[in-house]
């Protein structure tokens, strides 16, 4: 896109990727937007988790919308900002949007979001942490409907974890046709953890030997499960109806947090060294980052000093700029930015109380 934008003869030769967001030669494929980042209220860095390029964007659209959130591949999820506040996607690469003009976004603080392109329609979906609820919505001119797994909360977990690492599409074929949710939770079983935390918004608590995390991602075109326990690591992939130990993730290293997960290629950013796990752990305010050899099985801490400290319920990077590559990762699968319109609601009906 780069080429296009100052080679005219071969724009004049190419289609326009303004044209069709879902076009999948123009679409952001392992893009992921650092929240800890940026400058202004337009301004975002991007990075690419395959070639480790980085990117600063001036987005003056974000201007005329409310920020929500954003998808693990680099997508935008906007509102309006005039009533009702309909949903659109931004794709921030080529400035191309789909709205959904009929769908209202729920006033919701923390949304993980999915966008889909498997079907004929581009599928959007909405995990509202607070209340456990799936919006969803299979075509630009439809609706959002709910789902709601409050009663089955394992299930909303689970695809709010798939959702948080950009597996929507695959994981909700395969669970409906496998019973990868009974493998896990099989899993689960087998190493006695209290699968209520199992796939938790909470970070694990330090001491309980049955407290344990389950993250489903992507690796290479095969599913894998990272389940990060006490002081110990399992990695595993699904192939042919089971889950096999995996003893090497080559050259790529993982990342993950108690709200998102992902996978780099360890050869295209300095300082992550391969076949690691880098997670944090949590000590009351504060949090470290450690790193888990999967080939020794060994783990240490990055630093001696914290690297995060908790503000009301994020964790924010400690120190002064500029972060490692190790940090900024690692704030991405920690923290999630609220969404604007949502805290844009809080702020009015507070004044508005406050004006009675």
């Amino acid at each position: 896109m780069d080429l296009r934008a100052v080679c005219h003869n071969w724009r004049s030769a190419t289609d326009d990727p303004r044209n069709s967001i879902s076009d999948s030669r123009f679409r952001p494929r392992l893009w992921i937007v650092l929240d800890e980042v940026f400058e202004s209220d337009t301004r975002r860095l991007l990075v690419n988790t395959a070639t480790g390029r980085f990117l600063h964007k001036e987005l003056p659209l974000l201007r005329d919308y409310y920020v929500v959130t954003t998808s693990p591949h680099g997508l935008f999820v906007l509102a309006d900002r005039s009533p009702p506040h309909a949903a659109c996607v931004f794709n921030p690469l080529t400035g191309e949007i789909i709205r959904f003009t009929a769908a209202t976004v729920p006033l919701e603080v923390q949304v993980t979001a999915a966008v889909c392109f498997d079907f004929s329609s581009p599928l959007l979906t909405l995990y509202c942490h607070s209340c456990c609820k799936m919006y969803y919505m299979t075509s630009p001119h439809s609706s959002f409907d709910t789902l709601d797994l409050e009663c089955a909360l394992l299930v909303y977990s689970f695809f709010r974890r798939a959702a948080g690492a950009g597996l929507v599409g695959p994981w909700w074929d395969l669970l409906r046709t496998t019973g990868m949710a009974l493998k896990i939770y099989e899993v689960g079983q087998s190493l006695c953890v209290d699968l209520l935390k199992f796939f938790s918004d909470d970070p694990t608590e330090m001491g309980l030997a049955n407290d344990a995390r389950c993250f489903p991602m992507e690796f290479r075109g095969q599913k894998l499960v990272a389940i990060k326990g006490q002081h110990f690591f399992q990695v595993l992939r699904f192939e042919s109806g089971e889950l096999l130990y995996v003893k090497s993730i080559l050259n790529h290293a993982i990342f993950i947090g108690h709200h998102r997960c992902l996978v780099v290629d360890a050869d295209m950013f300095p300082l992550i060294e391969a076949n690691c796990i880098y997670y944090t752990e949590h000590h009351g305010s504060s949090a470290h980052i450690w790193k888990y050899n999967i080939k020794d099985r060994k783990a240490e801490r990055i630093s001696e000093a914290a690297d995060f400290v908790k503000r009301d319920k994020h964790f924010l990077l400690i120190g002064n700029r500029p972060f490692t590559i190790v940090q900024l990762l690692s704030s991405y699968t920690i923290s999630i930015r609220d969404s604007e319109l949502a805290l844009q609601q809080t702020t009015q009906g507070a004044d508005e109380l406050h004006d009675i």
